[in-house]
């Protein structure tokens, strides 16, 4: 229980983000997941094209 409350003291410190700051992160991080996604796939696809193709005749 003593862990629990201290928990609970602790929870009532945090500084919550805003709803707008929330909306703008999560936008930020979905726009960062899709970019790195088609940079991989755009590096698969020259490496099958190109790389792996020629390696294996």
């Amino acid at each position: 229980m003593k862990f629990l409350k201290k928990v609970q003291a602790e929870m009532t410190k945090v500084v919550w983000p805003s709803r707008n700051k929330t909306i703008l992160y999560t936008i930020a991080v979905i726009l960062v997941s899709l970019f790195i996604a088609y940079y991989m796939a755009g590096f698969d696809f020259i490496f099958l094209k190109y790389g792996v193709k020629s390696l294996i005749g």
